[in-house]
């Protein structure tokens, strides 16, 4: 792997850095003779031995190098942000390549970094990543990770991911499972291209490899923990790309109609413990109830992925109900906005919610008028379609301008950083806190357009009575750090 070090940006006074000589404007090249690559790579490095040999770069050019007695732990300096790597693969369902034009340059991005992987549960189809990397990964225990399979089938992964190099995902799974990494896996499920047999085949084989197996090829080693099935989600900017079908209610019936009692198989053979996670659009968008609690994973696994929101939000909300905390929304009126797949459970609970506290809080679902229609997801409303269903609610109740005290926003369809975190941004960017929404409207901005207080709705019931009761003490513009809130 290519290696250029990494820039120190700042050196601790007094600290073991700069009592070696290490200054802020040098280049980190090596530690104990391995290359740097990036701050994952150091912390790896940093903490293997308690004498540790650094060797590093002066601005103009010159080699220096210094021995510390760290004992284990960090020298005292911060390192200049990891640039993103990109994705490779050319996915037909590529959410990236179905974006409207106009938005900011950072939305355009397909990553492919398996640090992010590691890191924040992002999926990588590994394309990025050779075999120099893969070794990496093993070596310095990057695990778990999250991988997209899509199919193992190779001949249909080729057609789904439109690299003709990337077909055997199978070699690169087997190659991290034997370096004893485990790995999260998804399927995106396009009908007619890896469903059928190829989603069958892909789910054998990546059963075989399922994790903490006491006898076979496999016991010992890494394995798979999980295998998730996302729908596939197409908006309506999808010019010049390939015709794929998109996944209507009925389908979506029939397909969790079909799986659910393979999901409670594997999760009986697995020890209790699922192991086939169904995405809650294949509930929502089939208009069917979630599955209970015993449906979904203990510790949530791939929640990240739409696995289990609406079944966490529900029992959370069974309990909320009942607490004394609940009556603090009492007397409120309030406007919760969020996607047409939610809307429907949102109400609902909504609706126990008043009835318990006293309150007056509804939902109502926001067009997506940015992406489409078929995209129902709270997460991919923009700022404008926000303002558009909040004024058409105002407009529905008499013009009004105070005709709720307060405007919620879905948590999920705000940015706080230009990044995943300080340490990943695009090239040339610097991550700055700022709460957006995906058309660059702001928070502050939506609230002064719609004259009355407008705070994102975090996780839950309870995060959302935060965050009302701290818009009665200040103003919503200093609110920068909303919970729930998501990093592109």
């Amino acid at each position: 792997m290519a290696q250029t070090g990494v820039l120190v940006i700042s050196v601790e006074p007094d600290s073991l850095a700069f009592e070696g000589g290490i200054r802020a404007g040098d280049t980190l090249l090596e530690i104990n003779g391995e290359p740097v690559l990036d701050q994952l790579s150091y912390q790896f490095l940093i903490t293997q031995r308690d004498l540790t040999d650094l060797t590093f770069r002066r601005p103009g050019g010159a080699r220096a190098t210094a021995t510390v007695e760290n004992g284990g732990d960090g020298i005292g300096v911060d390192l200049a942000q990891d640039e993103v790597k990109v994705c490779k693969q050319n996915c037909v369902f590529c959410f990236v390549l179905q974006m409207p034009k106009g938005f900011r340059k950072s939305l355009y991005l397909k990553d492919e970094d398996i640090r992010l992987s590691f890191l924040y549960g992002h999926f990588s189809t590994l394309s990025s990543s050779n075999d120099a990397e893969l070794d990496r990964i093993v070596r310095e225990r990057l695990s778990p990770i999250h991988v997209s399979v899509h199919a193992t089938d190779p001949v249909v992964r080729v057609k789904v991911v439109g690299n003709p190099k990337e077909g055997d995902i199978l070699r690169k799974i087997d190659r991290l499972l034997l370096g004893g990494v485990d790995i999260h896996t998804q399927v995106v499920l396009v009908p007619g291209l890896n469903d059928g047999e190829v989603w069958a085949r892909t789910v054998r084989e990546l059963w075989e490899r399922r994790a903490f197996q006491t006898e076979g090829p496999w016991a010992g080693k890494g394995g798979v923990l999980s295998l998730s099935c996302v729908p596939v989600g197409l908006t309506r900017h999808r010019e010049g790309l390939p015709e794929i079908p998109d996944v209507d209610p009925g389908f979506a019936r029939d397909w969790a109609a079909r799986w659910m009692p393979e999901v409670r198989r594997c999760t009986r053979e697995n020890g209790g413990e699922p192991w086939l996670l169904l995405a809650d659009e294949w509930f929502t968008r089939g208009q069917m109830e979630v599955p209970g609690r015993d449906f979904y994973s203990q510790s949530w696994a791939q929640l990240e992925n739409g696995v289990g929101l609406v079944r966490k939000f529900l029992e959370h909300s069974r309990r909320f109900l009942h607490r004394p905390k609940a009556k603090g929304f009492s007397g409120r009126r309030v406007l919760v906005l969020t996607g047409a797949s939610f809307a429907p459970v949102l109400n609902r609970t909504l609706a126990q919610l008043n009835r318990e506290s006293g309150g007056q809080l509804r939902a109502v679902a926001a067009r997506n008028n940015a992406f489409g229609e078929t995209v129902t997801v709270a997460g991919l409303l923009c700022g404008q379609d926000l303002a558009y269903a909040a004024h058409a609610d105002r407009q529905a109740h008499g013009g009004d301008p105070r005709w709720v005290d307060a405007v919620v926003v879905p948590s999920a369809s705000l940015r706080t950083h230009t990044g995943p975190t300080d340490q990943y941004v695009l090239p040339g960017q610097e991550a700055t806190p700022s709460t957006q929404f995906l058309d660059d409207m702001t928070l502050a901005e939506l609230e002064k357009e719609l004259g009355v207080p407008v705070v994102p709705g975090g996780e839950n019931l309870s995060q959302l009575l935060d965050h009302l009761q701290a818009s009665d003490r200040f103003h919503t513009a200093g609110m920068n750090l909303p919970q729930g809130a998501y990093n592109p």
